[in-house]
């Protein structure tokens, strides 16, 4: 790319715009903004990163690299544990995802809950340049994050999630944070077209954290169709249609439903993980080879290996693990 194109990219995000619109809690923009040809980022428009905790569960404090008053001012308490969530395609911090993983922390009322925001960056309909775009979120959030490191921030204490994109993002994270090795990532139907034949460096893998765990739900269509984690969860099978996403049932809720009818799948990772954070005792699952044989009963708690999935996973769990779900809310068994 010549000089003038790399002026005219960078002149592209520097504008108001470029023109977007929300429909159906979807962002879509008039125009791509590709990161990858021009580096320069807005900590405003472009990356923000949003701090919700048990003080301010409603309105949140925007933090930025090397803003220490603002860290200061904020309610950030270092000795408790700190979740840091990244959103999806279309999506931004004022989605209904990252508002479910949100409440459910601060109903829990003992963590700093960071939402990545950056819809300009992961605006519809442009996923080519969005999942292009991971490598720079994810890149830019290590940055922040060893800034917090520098502050005070105890990293063990630390737990990356992300929805799709917002999954891969996560581990490009994991993998560029200098200051230490990031504890857990939890991988929530980590996005699957493109990334199937992308290098390592650009996506989720075991390699990024102390322990990687995954909740698929809609593999093969939006999201990754293998195991990539320590521990991989495989919820009524992992694919699409997960019960209560058919067709009919989801215009029975909600007759002028349209994004839903593609993404009800996808988006059960995150509802089950954020239902997990409220239940303890819930999402128990079965380590088996593959899901006829949990099926059949061949693999059960009398035999195998049993973890919860969600947020208390038992972190030495390795392989894949099956369980089923309720149709609707709540959707553990137990």
């Amino acid at each position: 790319m010549g000089l003038s194109d790399y002026l005219f990219v960078c002149l592209i995000g520097a504008l108001p715009g470029p023109l977007s619109i929300t429909f159906d809690n979807a962002n879509f923009q008039l125009l791509p903004i590709n990161k990858n040809k021009c580096r320069h980022i807005d900590p405003v428009r472009d990356i923000s990163f949003q701090l919700f905790t048990r003080h301010n569960p409603l309105m949140p404090s925007t933090l930025r690299i090397g803003d220490d008053e603002a860290l200061a001012q904020s309610h950030f308490n270092f000795s408790e544990p700190t979740i840091f969530f990244f959103h999806a395609f279309f999506e931004s911090s004022q989605a209904i995802p990252a508002t479910y993983i949100r409440t459910a922390f601060t109903q829990r009322a003992d963590h700093n809950v960071i939402l990545l925001n950056a819809p300009r960056l992961e605006a519809g309909p442009w996923y080519l340049t969005a999942s292009q775009n991971t490598r720079v979120v994810g890149q830019y959030a290590a940055r922040f994050i060893d800034y917090l490191v520098s502050r005070g921030l105890y990293l063990p204490s630390l737990h990356l999630t992300g929805l799709s994109l917002g999954a891969q993002m996560a581990g490009v994270c994991g993998q560029n944070v200098k200051s230490g090795r990031v504890r857990r990532i939890t991988g929530l139907d980590p996005a699957g077209p493109l990334f199937n034949k992308w290098p390592k460096s650009l996506k989720l893998d075991a390699s990024d954290a102390e322990f990687v765990d995954i909740i698929h739900s809609d593999a093969g269509i939006f999201g990754y169709p293998r195991q990539i984690g320590h521990a991989d969860f495989w919820p009524n099978r992992g694919l699409a249609p997960q019960p209560g996403c058919n067709f009919k049932e989801i215009k029975m809720r909600n007759p002028d439903a349209i994004v839903e009818l593609l993404f009800c799948s996808h988006w059960r990772s995150y509802q089950f993980f954020a239902e997990s954070v409220l239940n303890p005792n819930g999402f128990w699952a079965v380590n088996c080879n593959n899901w006829k044989d949990f099926e059949k009963g061949i693999c059960n708690e009398h035999n195998s290996i049993v973890t919860r999935m969600g947020l208390y996973v038992d972190e030495r769990a390795r392989g894949n693990f099956y369980l089923r779900t309720n149709p609707e809310s709540p959707y553990s068994l137990t």
